[in-house]
C-alpha cells in the first residue's frame, strides 16, 4: 500500500485539515469514534492511504497536528472528530509565533521542530511503503508559514525520494 502522512500546521492548517478529515472520514464510512459504519465495501479499498488500523479495529488518521500555541489544538481536540486523532500526534508550543514568519522558522518553531520530526519518523516507520507527505498550512502568519517551511526542509532532508505536497493558503490583501 502507498501511505501518505498528513501534517497540518498553524491555525489555518489545522482548520483546513480538520475539514479534510471530516470529508475523508465520511467518504470512507468512518464515524467520529474511528469505526467503519459504511455500507459499501469499496469504501475500505484504499483506506490505508490515510488511516492506520488499530488493534481494536478502529481507524486512526495518519495525521500530525502542530501549532506554536495550544488554543488551536484544544479546538481540534474538542471538535466532533477530535477523538479520532492519536493524542501523541498533537505537538504544540506555548508562546505562539505572533504572525511572524521568522519566529516560526528560526526561534519558536526551531525549538519544536525536533519533536515534530520524531512524530513524523514514527508515522513514516509505521508505513509499509510511504508514498509521501502532505502539508496544510498558510503562507501568512507565523506557524504555518515559518514553521511549515522549516518542516518541509527537514522532511526533504530525511525523505528526499518521497513526494511532498502542500495545500498552501495565500493571505488576502483585503483582510
Amino acid at each position: 500500500m502507498r501511505e501518505i502522512v498528513h501534517i497540518q500546521a498553524g491555525q489555518c492548517g489545522n482548520q483546513i485539515g480538520s475539514q479534510f478529515w471530516e470529508v475523508i472520514s465520511e467518504e470512507h464510512g468512518i464515524d467520529v469514534t474511528g469505526h467503519y459504519v459504511g455500507n459499501n465495501i469499496q469504501q475500505l479499498e484504499r483506506i490505508n492511504v490515510y488511516y492506520n488500523e488499530s488493534s481494536s479495529n478502529t481507524y486512526v488518521p495518519r495525521a500530525i497536528l502542530l501549532d506554536l500555541e495550544p488554543g488551536t489544538m484544544d479546538a481540534v481536540r474538542s471538535s466532533q472528530f477530535g477523538r479520532l486523532f492519536r493524542p501523541d500526534n498533537f505537538v504544540f508550543g506555548q508562546s505562539g509565533a505572533g504572525n511572524n514568519w521568522a519566529k516560526g522558522h528560526y526561534t519558536e518553531g526551531a525549538e519544536l521542530v525536533d519533536s515534530v520530526m520524531d512524530v513524523v519518523r514514527k508515522e513514516a516507520e509505521g508505513c509499509d511503503c510511504i508514498q509521501g507527505f502532505q502539508l496544510c498550512h498558510s503562507l501568512g502568519g507565523g506557524t504555518g508559514s515559518g514553521m511549515g517551511t522549516l518542516l518541509i526542509s527537514k522532511i526533504r532532508e530525511e525523505y528526499p525520494d518521497r513526494i511532498m505536497s502542500t495545500f498552501s493558503v495565500m493571505p488576502s490583501p483585503k483582510v
